[in-house]
């Protein structure tokens, strides 16, 4: 492939793997938002800080604590889940100013490793932890009463890695920036203890810190406004736009603010929210160790956690609670919603009009599906016939790269383990290998127009040396054999035959079973040989078992690691349907119906860290005209608003047109790919437990299709 052909829009990337070990490098969303961790913590000193507001009076007296998000675990500090170690450290505490603007400030030591004094720290002299603040209590009404303290309004903001803080960072705390905070790091946040937190490994931290840049594309946090759109510019000119569900954080943020706006947490603002903001089903979220149930809320903190966790907060009486404590006149945030929501989550939704690429094709036209990588980055295989480019988009939204390998993909991106971007050229006939660190391409011809891609983890513990299998147009399954590092392009190994008249999803599994989509009544499951002969893992000779049972129009298709088996139809069945078994033996074990959850012409699915399947839409909502996304528990159940009218995760505009890919995200956000006009990809912030990605390195650490 002409190097001519390859348009890198920001600057080279650090190897993929070393950068999951270091977690060394972020993008920057907002000025204040630190989020670029150095490889070495060097000492400096700072004086930063910020201001608390409810509603538009500052808060005077409320306690701001400064800490270091913990590193054993999703929200990591709570006893209950046998956690003793590596909890959220208070590193400082102050309090918030009677000076009529609520500020507060810290000061970090120039050496690291002091001790703290009031609100006085240094870091740490190993690692660099993520720092954030939280402020509780004070004198929220502004009448200069010192002995008033509402215990319920709690705020949430985050600086970023101790060892960038400067004295440049501030935070404005107010309901609104809170809001975002906490829609972004839901996934990460303990309501018992109040704490933040992620395992210490590379991954997980990465994802954490990667938060920080969906909070910056939701909400000022110097102004303490929410966004209306924002502008984000990557190389060569080409820019996406970023635009959030604005009404629905404000709306949020005049929720809470009606209980913060009171002398005492026993408001009868309060009690609402309390009794309104109805805790999530353990068994659905990331964490399961709180039985039976999570008890009620006492502070803004942990209402909002709840409605975020539970999006649909119990049903729509509890839904129009909520809403019912905006005040009809002089709401302190606009613009707002202007009748109740179906759900509380929130969503932003990338757009772009630019082009690039050799042949001029559009940074975001009719992508047909849609990756994370290992950095948390989104990549799209896009569409459009003979122009269709493979895009990268940061973590902060952020156009990062745009490469033209053939174009007009159908359904084929797909990450391997070397951090190489594989995508699937239906106009061209060909396979093409990308490495973003350096931009090489390696171009594999095939027989027929390719449909799917899969990069797996390897074909042993020993290989961990991705294998890419592929499908045709014309129901054929190739497999191309340590595709991560070849060094040159040989004949991929036809190894089925007869899948169907649309293979438009593969997935394949810990055991190495391949299972295809056909477009037509069967799923076919491809069986390796039980040795591995030549380092190839040795398919029987095109050996497939074909699933029967399943709907018509069969699509979308995953697995978890325990060999459970989901695939959509977007047929008349338009239902999602589970297969248990092992071997050669599945049958289905639970099936949706239409309208369930919202389901409504499912295309691609994909499954979160506690197995719950998202399920993009592809026929609009029959009320609202628009589409949707559908969420399930790995067990069946609802989790988004039922019906084909009203249903589903419903936007706020048309932030969807057409429903193609999914997938979710290290943080927890989910991503959606609308192949319509005009072309987008929506994300919804925090509102899936979080999975480990790429799955090809899933495969090879223990970690395939569970938590991060």
């Amino acid at each position: 492939m002409n190097r001519n052909n390859q348009i890198r829009l920001v600057g080279s990337k650090r190897n993929l793997l070393a950068l999951l070990a270091s977690s060394a490098l972020f993008t920057a969303g907002c000025a204040n938002m630190v989020t670029t961790a150095p490889s070495l913590n060097p000492a400096t000193s700072a004086t930063f800080g910020g201001k608390i507001y409810g509603g538009n009076q500052p808060i005077s007296g409320a306690t701001v604590n400064l800490y270091y998000a913990g590193q054993n675990g999703l929200g990591s500090g709570d006893p209950a889940g046998g956690v003793s170690n590596g909890a959220a450290i208070l590193a400082a505490t102050t309090t918030s100013s009677s000076d009529g603007t609520g500020s507060f400030s810290f000061t970090k030591n120039a050496t690291n490793g002091q001790a703290s004094n009031g609100n006085q720290f240094s870091c740490p002299t190993a690692g660099d932890p993520i720092v954030y603040v939280t402020a509780h209590g004070g004198n929220t009404l502004n009448d200069g009463n010192a002995s008033e303290s509402n215990s319920a309004a709690a705020f949430i903001g985050i600086y970023g890695y101790c060892s960038q803080i400067s004295n440049s960072n501030f935070i404005n705390l107010t309901e609104v920036t809170t809001v975002a905070t906490m829609a972004a790091i839901t996934q990460y946040f303990n309501p018992v203890t109040e704490s933040v937190g992620a395992d210490g490994i590379g991954a997980t931290k990465l994802a954490l810190a990667n938060t920080i840049n969906t909070i910056s594309n939701l909400a000022d946090t110097v102004a303490g406004t929410a966004l209306t759109s924002k502008q984000l510019v990557g190389g060569g000119g080409v820019t996406v736009t970023a635009t959030p569900e604005t009404a629905k954080v404000n709306t949020l943020a005049n929720v809470i603010s009606a209980c913060v706006n009171n002398a005492s947490s026993s408001a009868p603002a309060c009690t609402t929210l309390f009794n309104s903001a109805t805790p999530p089903d353990v068994s659905v979220t990331g964490r399961p160790y709180h039985s039976p149930a999570f008890t009620p809320a006492t502070d803004t903190l942990q209402a909002l956690y709840y409605i975020f966790s539970n999006p649909t907060n119990g049903g729509s009486t509890n839904l129009q609670n909520l809403y019912g404590l905006v005040p009809a006149v002089g709401a302190p945030y606009q613009p707002t919603l202007a009748s109740a929501p179906t759900d509380w989550t929130i969503a932003i939704n990338y757009s772009s009009t630019s082009t690039c690429g050799s042949s001029s094709g559009k940074f975001i036209g009719q992508p047909q599906d849609i990756n994370v990588d290992v950095s948390g980055n989104i990549w799209l295989a896009n569409g459009e016939a003979t122009k269709g480019n493979l895009t990268e988009i940061s973590s902060n939204g952020t156009p990062s790269a745009c490469v033209f390998l053939g174009g007009g993909s159908k359904g084929g991106a797909s990450v391997d383990t070397s951090g190489n971007i594989w995508y699937a050229s239906t106009s061209a006939n060909t396979i093409s290998r990308y490495s973003p660190s350096g931009g090489a391409v390696l171009t594999y011809t095939t027989a027929a127009a390719p449909l799917a891609v899969f990069a797996d983890g390897g074909s042993s513990s020993s290989d961990q040396n991705s294998n890419i299998y592929f499908t045709t147009t014309d129901g054929s399954l190739y497999l191309i054999d340590d595709g991560a590092t070849a060094t040159t392009a040989t004949t991929p190994t036809k190894i089925s035959t007869g899948l169907g008249s649309n293979p438009i999803h593969i997935f394949v599994d810990t055991s190495h079973n391949v299972w295809v989509t056909s477009g037509g009544s069967v799923i076919s499951q491809i069986v390796p040989a039980t040795t591995d002969p030549g380092n190839s893992l040795g398919y029987l000779n095109g050996f497939a078992t074909y699933q029967t049972g399943v709907p018509n129009n069969t699509y979308g298709l995953t697995v978890n690691h325990t060999a459970n088996v989901w695939v959509s139809s977007n047929g008349t069945n338009n239902s999602i349907y589970n297969l248990t078994g092992s071997g050669t033996n599945y049958a289905i074990t639970w099936s949706t119906t239409t309208g369930q959850a919202g389901i409504n012409s499912p295309t691609a699915i994909a499954l979160d860290g506690r197995s719950n399947v998202w399920a993009i839409n592809n026929t609009a909502d029959t009320g609202t005209g628009l589409y949707t996304a559908s969420e399930v528990s790995g067990v069946g159940s609802s989790l988004t608003t039922d019906g084909t009218s009203g249903g589903g995760r419903q936007f706020s505009s048309a932030f969807l047109v057409g429903g193609r890919a999914i997938t979710v995200d290290q943080s927890g956000n989910v991503w959606l790919a609308g192949d319509g006009t005009p072309s987008s990809i929506t994300e919804i912030v925090g509102s899936a437990v979080p999975v480990y990605q790429p799955y090809s390195f899933g495969y090879n650490n223990g970690r395939f299709q569970t938590l991060p």
